[in-house]
């Protein structure tokens, strides 16, 4: 009898980065990442003042991931090759969240049957670092995690969608849902 370890490929995790101009460059990243990977990567980046500014992820088969993340480097105190990516993906995906609590515009939340069955996750409002990271963190304390992510920021403004799924790739339990809608119905101003 084959496991499900054994039945799917692992593809170890690449990085590779890419200029874009103006200090903001294009991070792709691809293959097997651990859950809360982009939880521990965006807190990272957050925490040495690397704006994220728009992501495009998308959950595979088991653990593996493509993902491009394009960086604006402005305010960092590092160079985007100075980085260790990889590392920073590995770093516990329950974080702290950063100085300044997480503040929205508006957000919508609906099941999808999308990725297989998940949660809808719309959330807007005014761009500031470490935002994304704040987003993940909440999600995760809820046991839910991203299965598929848009992001983008527009006029220091965030547009961000996220497809959550529960533990084991489950669809999301109905209490999860009901204690997420109550955290965001909280950080809506």
């Amino acid at each position: 009898m084959l496991t499900n370890k054994a039945a799917l490929p692992q593809t170890p995790a690449a990085t590779a980065l890419r200029y874009l101009g103006v200090k903001q460059y294009q991070l792709s990243m691809e293959g097997r990442f651990d859950p809360g990977w982009i939880c521990g990567l965006s807190h990272g980046l957050a925490e040495q003042r690397v704006n994220i500014i728009r992501v495009e992820a998308l959950r595979g088969n088991g653990r593996n991931w493509q993902a491009r993340l394009d960086l604006d480097f402005s305010l960092a105190g590092v160079g985007a090759d100075a980085v260790d990516y990889q590392a920073l993906s590995k770093a516990s995906p329950t974080v702290q969240a950063l100085s300044d609590p997480l503040v929205l515009d508006d957000y919508q939340l609906e099941r999808s049957n999308r990725c297989g069955g998940s949660l809808y996750l719309e959330a807007s409002g005014h761009d500031r670092l470490g935002v994304l990271s704040s987003l993940l963190n909440t999600f995760s304390l809820f046991s839910l995690f991203p299965a598929e992510i848009l992001v983008e920021t527009k006029q220091k403004r965030i547009f961000d969608r996220f497809w959550l799924k529960g533990l084991g790739n489950s669809v999301p339990s109905p209490e999860a849902i009901a204690a997420l809608r109550q955290r965001m119905q909280e950080v809506v101003q």
